[in-house]
């Protein structure tokens, strides 16, 4: 695999001979500890077929189980001591990151989750801190120095918690970290605050969590430009019904000195809407919204998740919460649907675009969050794409750009299809013929789940997002199997 690198103009990745990389990410973060090796394959050939690029895993997670075990029963620390890991435990890491590169995977690594450094849970409770300033830098250049070879490791400190949290400033902690892993992969001494073209080497970034209080939930809300280690931002919108996370996406791509950002953690499918009352549970068109509203305001890629997923539930583990295991969870609508998100994103190059909102500043409904229209337009300024969240009409005001007709296609990121304006599958464009600019334009059908991708072009061509196949599964194994922990 070619390591990634990022683009001349700091928007997104592109692999080292230049081409851009599709960046759709699955939250894994328990799979080290829950997810035992035969299931481990079938779960990255399920994944593949679907189209995901990336895989975001946690090497130390202590919230199912204290002890962090592997399926195997093995503790990943001896005698809780992060200086003095278990060489089985991350033994079956290594296999599992090798079988992510055997199958095309990049993998966002989480050396530790953000309790082990915090010494508290989201339910209150507290324990012994794990990470400590003492021992983080001493850690991160044992795991820097195990993975330093592997070109498909990208790094993330933090783990859903902000680098202050309850008024203590960790934020030592996480630097330590990040230049002991720094001194494991170049082997040279890199300082946090000392810009160095070896810093390039390595691609890292911090994964806050959404803090209620204030809104931050970006890499950059507690950090500033004097940490040369932070190379690209990370969101965490997280899982409310009222977020707006392309304007969360717009503020970072407006940073002065740019830097790639991404929706990493945003609402999960059959996550819960409210906690602690749990009425309702977010189905595949918020997955869908916060896609394709983040991609159309600057960001570089999307990441999904879904609620049974990330923390690998298992049979005897269904609840009211968690209906459905890890397993029938990788067949869900929303997952399936990413395949349709990486055919578009591929085909159009979508992380070259830019934002182009102004092309929509004349529809009234911009403030109201299901009807807010996100726009692009790509570099050579010959395709512009739309998203309309509930469908319905909007005026496009295309007055610069001058072209005498437009071309028209209405994609569906539902089923992956192509659909004229009466709502019937076609393999051509509609001719639109532009008298003042400004087009009123009209979505195939409107209301609540009914998302389109309007794509306008200057030149009539072919359907503009070509269906693939990623990877042909075979016939899984019908034991699906989860460590319970004791």
């Amino acid at each position: 695999m070619q390591k990634l690198k990022i683009s001349e103009n700091k928007r997104y990745f592109v692999l080292e001979n230049g081409i851009p990389f599709v960046w759709l990410a699955d939250t894994d973060w328990t799979m080290p500890q829950r997810i035992r090796w035969d299931d481990v394959e079938q779960f990255m050939k399920k994944r593949k077929s679907q189209g995901f690029t990336v895989l975001q895993i946690v090497a130390l997670d202590p919230e199912a189980d204290p002890e962090m075990r592997s399926p195997a029963g093995v503790p990943a620390l001896n005698n809780n001591d992060l200086l003095d890991p278990n060489e089985s435990y991350f033994s079956y890491l290594d296999w599992i990151l090798d079988q992510a590169e055997a199958y095309g995977f990049y993998v966002l690594l989480l050396p530790v989750w953000g309790q082990l450094v915090v010494g508290h849970n989201w339910m209150g409770e507290t324990f012994e801190k794990t990470v400590t300033e003492k021992n983080a830098f001493a850690y991160g250049k044992w795991i820097g120095s195990r993975y330093k070879d592997r070109p498909n490791i990208l790094w993330c400190l933090g783990g859903d918690r902000q680098p202050i949290h309850l008024d203590v400033d960790y934020r030592n902690v996480w630097r330590r970290m990040a230049e002991g892993i720094a001194r494991g992969v170049t082997g040279k001494d890199l300082k946090y605050n000392v810009k160095d073209p070896e810093w390039e080497r390595i691609m890292m970034t911090y994964h806050a969590c959404y803090e209620a209080e204030t809104g931050e939930c970006s890499t950059m809300s507690y950090w500033t430009e004097e940490e040369a280690w932070i190379r690209f931002i990370m969101l965490q919108s997280g899982h409310g019904l009222t977020v707006k996370n392309y304007e969360l996406v717009e503020k970072e791509y407006g940073r002065e000195h740019p830097m790639p950002v991404w929706d990493g953690e945003p609402a999960y499918e059959r996550m819960p809407t409210s906690w602690p009352m749990v009425t309702e549970f977010h189905k595949s068109w918020m997955v869908r919204k916060r896609a394709y509203w983040s991609l159309f305001t600057g960001a570089f890629g999307f990441t999904y998740g879904h609620c049974s997923v990330w923390c690998s539930v298992s049979e005897k583990e269904r609840n009211e919460m968690n209906p459905v295991t890890w397993y029938e969870a990788l067949s869900s609508e929303g997952a399936a649907q990413m395949k349709y998100l990486r055919d578009f994103m591929e085909s159009m190059s979508i992380m070259r675009y830019r934002p182009k909102q102004k092309l929509l500043l004349e529809n009234r409904k911009q403030d109201i969050l299901d009807f807010h229209l996100s726009a692009c337009e790509n570099p050579e300024q010959d395709t512009i794409c739309v998203y309309f969240p509930s469908g319905g009409e909007a005026i496009v005001n295309m007055t610069e750009y001058r072209w005498d007709m437009v071309w028209l296609w209405w994609y569906n990121p539902r089923d992956g299809k192509f659909y004229d304006e009466k709502g019937s599958i076609t393999s051509g464009p509609v001719p639109y013929i532009l008298d003042d600019g400004k087009m009123m334009i009209q979505a195939p059908s409107a209301g609540e789940e009914c998302d389109w991708v309007l794509i306008l072009k200057k030149e009539k061509g072919e359907p503009p997002v070509r269906e693939q196949v990623y990877f042909i599964l075979d016939k899984p194994s019908d034991a699906k199997k989860v460590f319970q922990c004791d």
